[in-house]
């Protein structure tokens, strides 16, 4: 029998064995596409996606469902925060408890975790857990204000707790878990006070507000202290009690309820940097100095309390230190000297207006490129007996001032002052 003869030539079979390699790559690339569409990540990705989308409609049930489905090796801290918040919010004690406390063992220091911790043991009537927990939350985020909430209906509840007791069994009725809202990812508390004591010193707050915007002091003491009298757990209040206290020149008054907001609330920042103003008023500008950097420590990015110790460190006579804690607050917020003194914090100006502090605020300003407020602290040092012209020509930050017309007109004036008290 004949054998047919391969008629195929080398090229030829080349050819094929290139379609052959071909075609395996295409299988190949279409398993590895099945491979990772059908892969657990973006099922892990889709089962977050839903559960947050539910979360925010407040559908916690099915959040809860999308985030159990989340394999528990890939749940981070805050998707075990929102798991606790919609078991929490179900009514789920237990399982709300075993979430928080997942979250914190990956992230000890979470403040929203610690703080929703504590909303749940005071569902429990466990007040002196819930505070403890709200403050811990509260020693990572000082300024938040559902926290601070937190921290006083705790307080109150702990000090309070058969009136509080009672309060909240009829609460519980139609909120058995007493959170009067969530924002975000943080729950606020009821506060378990007598309704009609909460309405009445909240109406004494506002009309001490009132008073203080239109600088009425005397007026504004009258209804803080009413306020106060029925909520003394209130630090906001008793800060600003002391604020008008020290608007009127009352200093011992303002550091009493400076230091009563502080004993509500250790972390409360504006009362610690109110107390540095009455001392540095005092001139005790080591004491004031301590207090500013106790503030500092609580919020190192806080230009307010920057500018305080900038101040402070002037009056010191340690001006390039003063420069630098102004240079920073500018660098922070480039409008820090534009803001004034409000219902929280003081903002304390030198006591010393004299031609060296002058000197370093101008070069403050340079630095930032306001030459408007430059040449105007410029020439208040001058006036002031500034004569050193090597100095401000030396000056590195005053080099963008060389050029312009008010720079020569300084020099000259410099020139006319030494020639006056030039010794003949």
């Amino acid at each position: 029998m004949r054998k047919h003869k391969d008629t195929k030539t080398p090229r030829h079979k080349e050819t094929q064995h290139r379609e052959s390699l071909f075609a395996a790559f295409l299988c190949a690339l279409v398993s590895l596409c099945l491979c990772v569409f059908c892969s657990p990540v973006p099922k892990l990705f889709g089962q977050a996606a839903v559960g947050n989308e539910k979360f925010d409609q407040k559908q916690y049930a099915d959040a809860a469902a999308a985030y159990q489905n989340i394999p528990p090796q890939q749940r981070d801290a805050g998707i075990l925060n929102r798991l606790g918040i919609s078991f929490h919010l179900l009514n789920r004690i237990r399982d709300a408890e075993n979430a928080y406390k997942a979250a914190l063992r990956l992230d000890p220091q979470d403040s929203e975790a610690n703080n929703n911790l504590g909303a749940l043991y005071y569902a429990q009537r466990k007040f002196s857990d819930a505070e403890r927990q709200v403050r811990k939350a509260l020693e990572r985020n000082p300024d938040n204000t559902m926290m601070r909430l937190n921290l006083r209906a705790s307080r109150y509840a702990r000090e309070n707790s058969k009136n509080a007791r009672e309060i909240a069994n009829t609460l519980a009725k139609d909120n058995p878990v007493l959170v009067e809202k969530r924002e975000g990812d943080v729950l606020q508390l009821l506060i378990l006070m007598p309704p009609k004591d909460l309405e009445t010193a909240t109406l004494y707050e506002k009309r001490g507000d009132s008073f203080f915007a239109r600088k009425m002091y005397e007026d504004a003491i009258i209804e803080y202290r009413k306020s106060i009298g029925l909520d003394r757990y209130n630090a906001s209040t008793l800060n600003r009690l002391g604020l008008v206290y020290h608007q009127s020149q009352k200093l011992n008054e303002a550091e009493q309820f400076y230091r009563e907001a502080l004993k509500q609330n250790p972390f409360y920042l504006e009362a610690l940097n109110n107390i540095g103003t009455v001392a540095y008023v005092r001139k005790d500008y080591d004491r004031a100095m301590e207090q500013y950097n106790r503030a500092l420590k609580i919020r190192p990015e806080s230009p307010t309390i920057l500018l305080n110790i900038g101040a402070c460190l002037f009056a010191m006579e340690r001006y390039e230190e003063g420069y630098k804690a102004y240079q920073r607050a500018l660098e922070i917020d480039p409008k820090a000297f534009d803001h004034s003194s409000g219902f929280g914090t003081l903002i304390q100006t030198s006591q010393r207006n004299e031609s060296t502090l002058n000197f370093y605020l101008a070069k403050v300003f340079a630095a930032n490129g306001d030459k408007d407020r430059a040449f105007s602290y410029l020439y208040k040092a001058v006036e002031e007996g500034f004569k050193d012209t090597e100095k401000i020509k030396a000056e590195p930050a005053f080099a963008l001032l060389t050029e312009d017309e008010r720079f020569l007109k300084l020099m000259e004036v410099l020139a006319a002052n030494t020639a006056v008290t030039a010794p003949r």
